[in-house]
């Protein structure tokens, strides 16, 4: 009986290798294919932000500008926006 049982695990001992590795290569790839989608959507939401700030950035180098150029009353108040 025990002989029985050596033979059946050493007929399918590879067969249920195989599968189980082909089963971890499968997984890996998937994890990986979400990792890239994760990726390239923060590189967007980054990219957003970034430019966002370069915006803002440079609408207070504007007024900064009309700062030192001009002595309007009205520069005032948009230096109170900011």
């Amino acid at each position: 009986m025990f002989e029985l049982f050596l033979v059946m695990m050493a007929l399918t001992s590879p067969i249920l290798i195989t599968i189980f590795v082909r089963n971890y290569f499968n997984y890996k790839s998937e994890i990986n294919q979400k990792l890239l989608a994760l990726q390239k959507e923060s590189d967007s939401n980054t990219a957003l932000s970034t430019k966002k700030t370069v915006d803002i950035l440079i609408d207070r180098v504007i007024v900064l500008e009309k700062i030192v150029t001009n002595s309007n009353i009205d520069l005032s108040r948009e230096i109170n926006k900011l």
